[in-house]
Parts: structure tokens; sequence; C-alpha cells
């Protein structure tokens, strides 16, 4: 199923954003930040399942939550935020959720070993309640960024070892470090797929055809593959429906 995200959308108002994405798309992955947290919106995005149609997934929040913080009070706080993200979707019959993995900050730039550490014990943690909870997570691959960790199949496969813990592949990240074609080759761990394009510099989140991301040969390697969602990542509802448009051609 094609579906639709954005955190922008997180700075609406809830039913307003659930109705004008109710005329385009039967899926929504909520970011469940800002004006959609999930203690202020979870009786109105129970209703919206009826009212407006709508499946939902979950992308973890992102604000100040780094699972690899090298600082151990603050990484507990993330895994504190994201567990409860976690116990929300399970109270929510919500059964995916897109994690980020940590990031690089402070005295982990004198050792960046230590953010991927980090990393690797909180999922270890997470899937563990994750499963208890019912609840599937994908760890994400990252753009090219000083702060990033994952941002390669190797290194995101060395975090998530020993785990049945999905990928959420996100194509725009991984035009930003040129590793497409060696994420496509581990197709069979995704179980979550961002789609949007840039110019392989930074992360621009443009439309599908719009950058240098040979999106077309994406799609056609996803469909030989891959039974998940496909999740437009945009910068609002207009552009994610241009995209939207781009893909329904893609896959025929």
């Amino acid at each position: 199923m094609i579906g639709i995200g954005s955190p922008a959308f997180s700075l609406e108002p809830f039913d307003a954003v659930a109705e004008q994405i109710s005329r385009h798309f039967r899926l929504w992955e909520v970011l469940p930040e800002g004006e959609h947290r999930f203690d202020l919106i979870h009786e109105r995005l129970e209703r919206g399942r009826d009212s407006f149609r709508l499946s939902y997934q979950v992308h973890a929040p992102l604000s100040d939550v780094n699972i690899g913080s090298a600082h151990e009070p603050m990484r507990a706080a993330a895994l504190t935020e994201i567990k409860s993200t976690i116990t929300w979707c399970r109270r929510l019959d919500i059964t995916l959720m897109t994690l980020h993995p940590g990031f690089v900050q402070g005295i982990a730039f004198l050792d960046r070993s230590k953010a991927l550490e980090r990393t690797r014990s909180s999922v270890l943690e997470l899937e563990k309640f994750a499963k208890d909870s019912s609840v599937a997570i994908a760890l994400e691959n990252m753009p090219a960024n000083i702060n990033a960790t994952c941002t390669s199949a190797e290194e995101l496969l060395e975090v998530l070892e020993g785990t049945d813990m999905g990928i959420c592949f996100d194509v725009g990240h991984a035009n930003t470090t040129g590793n497409i074609d060696s994420f496509l080759r581990i197709v069979r761990r995704f179980t979550n797929v961002h789609l949007h394009n840039n110019f392989g510099q930074w992360d621009e989140h443009r439309v599908i055809d719009d950058g240098t991301a040979d999106i077309a040969g994406v799609v056609r390697a996803l469909k030989q593959s891959y039974k998940g969602n496909m999740i437009i990542e945009s910068t609002d509802l207009e552009s994610g429906l241009t995209s939207k448009s781009r893909l329904e051609a893609l896959l025929g």
C-alpha cells in the first residue's frame, strides 16, 4: 500500500490533517510529536479509522531522542520515550513503528564507535520490549551527516546482528551516501520503505522523480522482492500527491 508521512503534518490539528490525507491515501505514517502526541490524539486517531477510513503506522519521535547517546541518562530517557510510543502502538493496534538509530553527539565525537555500541544496546532492549507488545520495529538507514550512524547497509546490519528487527529503507537517505544498490541487496530485511528524492548532497525530501536517485530502478527491484508498504515522505501534502501519481505510474 502507498502511504504518506511528513513531520510538517504534526504541526497542524490532527483532524484537519487526517481529513485532507484521507481524500487521497488510505495509509498515514504518523509522527507522534507536536500536535500529534498520542496522549493528545489517541481518541481521535481511533475514530479516524472509521470516519476517515485511515490505517496507520508510526514513525517514532525524532526531536532530542538519541538511542545512541554516550551520556547514559539521555540514552535512558530516549528508551523511555520509545517504549512509551510502543505501548501506545499496542493500545492503538498499530503494528509497525519506524525508528531512527542513534547519532553522534558530544563526547561521542572522540570515539564514534560508542554511538554504535549504545545504539546496538538500545536495539536489543527495544526489540524485546516491542515483541512483548506485538509491535514490529523497522530501523532506518540515515543520510550522510557528521552526526549520523547506520548510513551504510553494513553498519545497519552490524547493529541488527542477531535480531529479527527489520529495516526501513529510506531511498533519499541512501542517495546521499551512494548506497542505494548495496541496500537493495538486502531487500529481504525491509519491512518499510520511505520514498523521496534529492541531488545527493543533502536530505531534501523532494518529489520522487526530482533528483538523482533512480526511483524507477528502485521500484523495479522492490516489485520483485518486497511486499510491504511504501511511504512517500514529503514536505507537504501537495508534493506528496505528485509523488503518489508518479509512483503509481511506476508500479503499473
